[in-house]
């Protein structure tokens, strides 16, 4: 049984064994088999990937405790990429950039009524810019209050995610390097070579 037997190669898995075969074509021994032979290592990438199961099972050990550890990973929701800091940035706009943006339109306002006021044939003009200069102010004054009001909330979703643990993921990455250091020289630079040294019989005959 080949150690993705009854599971199937996961998508982390294809790119940890497409990352050895590389690693395995540039290994020096393989190189010196090939000699500079571009379609040789094009063939024997075609290869490897066909005879996947075969490679994977030098390295059945070590995948067996790679899987169970990733297996045993905690589940726990986790928020979409990027997410909470989009969050907070809207917020943080809505806290700071709105306000002073606000604020100064309230300023201007107030000016111009002020201004205006002097002149009595304009006195509803007057009126009515201080009305929207205290509108202005109001609107700056919720946001800020929803912007920090928001940053709370944000600051007090990321302390209530559950940190990982840290021993765990230590183990579950240095069985991975195990894993994917099995099958490099355990599995595909044997399989290489062996597929080199037949080609080069196969000439000779």
């Amino acid at each position: 049984m080949h150690p993705l037997s009854g599971h199937g190669p996961t998508q982390q898995d294809r790119a940890d064994f497409e990352y050895a075969l590389g690693r395995a074509l540039a290994d020096p021994a393989v190189r010196a088999a090939l000699a500079g032979d571009t379609p040789q290592a094009a063939r024997l990438r075609t290869l490897a990937r066909q005879r996947t199961a075969e490679i994977l099972a030098a390295a059945e050990p070590e995948y067996l405790t790679y899987r169970r550890l990733r297996e045993a990973a905690p589940d726990r929701p986790l928020p979409a990429a990027g997410t909470d800091d989009r969050l907070s940035g809207w917020f943080g706009a809505l806290a700071l950039v709105v306000p002073i943006v606000t604020g100064s339109a309230a300023a201007v306002f107030f000016l111009l009524g002020a201004v205006i006021g002097l002149s009595r044939p304009h006195q509803a003009l007057a009126d009515a810019l201080r009305t929207a200069a205290w509108s202005t102010v109001a609107a700056a004054v919720a946001s800020a209050l929803i912007g920090l009001l928001g940053l709370l909330f944000s600051a007090a979703r990321q302390r209530a995610t559950p940190p990982g643990d840290p021993q765990h993921a230590q183990d579950l990455s240095a069985a991975r390097t195990a894993w994917r250091t099995a099958l490099l020289h355990r599995g595909l630079i044997p399989f290489l070579l062996a597929g080199l040294h037949a080609a080069g019989t196969g000439r000779d005959a």
